[in-house]
């Protein structure tokens, strides 16, 4: 069989510490969420993915809010260097701490089945614990209406502070001026609100998934060599700011080169769906050269296609991103080129530790970034996989 590399990229951008995914996954988060800490949760999340991603950022204004003084104008990916600062900017002080007990805090998750929210979520919840605040976790199921009604619900029994993890950037604009109208600061976690709504939430906690796409883009290149090739993307959730700026990135990064996007498909971020989509693309594509997919979890999906249709490492190169587990293994067994660790917990723990200080007057950075730290052949063995989810 002629040789042939699909490579799936996993697009390493994060900035420092979730969700696929919704994130950035359609597994989302719902864990012990209020198990151990003090949480009321409705819909519990625990791990998951998803990332949200880059967009410009601007001044901050005051806010009329009851518990806030002020906030950010704007949150998203881009920013100013002024207005970037990364998790350890968002530690809390002794005060600040005191002051977080018995507050009430809502949480919206894109999902609540996909391992990369489930992630993010259990950031979530152990830092709530800690801080004796009480949660309301609540599962959008991918449907903005539903997240929606979940905000209006949070708004009409007035809790402290929200956090949202968006299936959809632009449909919940609306969700978060209700609720800043309300005085309620709202932080977005892993994935982010259309550019128009910037000025509604304190902050955006999460990579930078323009980013991650480029990355992504310039591994499958690497990958292909000079000779190219057609490629597919698997993507998350439609409508998401991962799966919008993800898939950009990917393709600003392969423009003019001789990478070309023959389809792009969304997995919602579930492993049996993306194991359907790379068996219908292997079969259609007989010269597919490569697959990016938006995170390891539809990675593994389409790894699974490849030992079902006989493909072995030096047929086909995977390349995810995120950094699960699952995806280091794959790392290892040749099956993905590279992947990326995207700290999700961190990104929980960061989430409500902005709201925390945005409770308190105190005025945020527009946007707080992941890390990332690309995983490869060269560097996966020696990395410490109690890092991975």
């Amino acid at each position: 069989m002629k040789k042939r590399v699909v490579g799936v990229l996993l697009s390493v951008a994060m900035v420092s510490a979730l969700m696929a995914g919704c994130g950035d996954s359609k597994e989302t988060a719902a864990g012990s969420a209020g198990s151990s800490a003090s949480s009321k949760s409705t819909a519990s999340a625990s791990s998951s993915g998803a990332g949200n991603s880059g967009n410009e950022s601007t001044d901050s204004k005051s806010a009329g809010s009851e518990s806030t003084d002020s906030k950010s104008t704007s949150a998203g990916s881009e920013a100013a260097s002024s207005d970037t600062a990364t998790y350890s900017d968002l530690e809390l002080t002794d005060e600040e701490k005191a002051s977080a007990k018995g507050l009430t805090i809502g949480v919206t998750y894109c999902t609540s089945s996909a391992p990369a929210v489930k992630v993010f979520a259990q950031g979530i919840q152990e830092e709530a614990k800690e801080l004796g605040i009480e949660l309301i976790e609540l599962d959008g199921n991918f449907d903005a209406a539903t997240q929606a009604d979940q905000m209006n619900t949070f708004i009409s029994q007035k809790v402290d502070g929200i956090v949202l993890n968006p299936s959809d950037g632009t449909s919940l604009v609306s969700s978060c001026k209700n609720a800043d109208e309300a005085g309620i600061p709202v932080v977005t976690g892993a994935m982010n609100v259309d550019e128009s709504g910037y000025e509604y939430i304190r902050t955006f906690v999460g990579p930078d998934d323009k980013d991650v796409g480029r990355i992504a883009g310039q591994t499958m290149m690497e990958a292909l060599g000079d000779k190219g090739g057609k490629v597919a993307i698997i993507e998350g959730t439609a409508g998401s700011s991962a799966q919008v700026n993800r898939t950009e990135g990917f393709e600003e990064a392969v423009a003019g080169s001789a990478v070309e996007v023959v389809a792009k498909n969304a997995a919602d971020y579930d492993e049996a769906t993306a194991m359907g989509i790379a068996e219908d693309l292997l079969t259609k594509y007989s010269d597919l050269a490569g697959i990016f997919c938006h995170d390891d979890t539809m990675a593994s999906g389409v790894a699974q296609a490849m030992k079902e249709l006989g493909y072995t490492g030096s047929d086909l190169v995977v390349v995810g991103y995120g950094g699960s587990a699952k995806g280091a293994e794959l790392v290892q067994e040749g099956y993905l080129v590279a992947t990326a660790v995207q700290p999700l917990v961190d990104e929980g723990r960061g989430c409500i530790k902005a709201l925390v200080k945005a409770i308190n007057g105190e005025e945020l950075s527009a946007w707080y970034k992941d890390e990332i730290t690309p995983l490869s052949k060269d560097n996966v063995e020696s990395y410490d996989k109690s890092l991975l989810w």
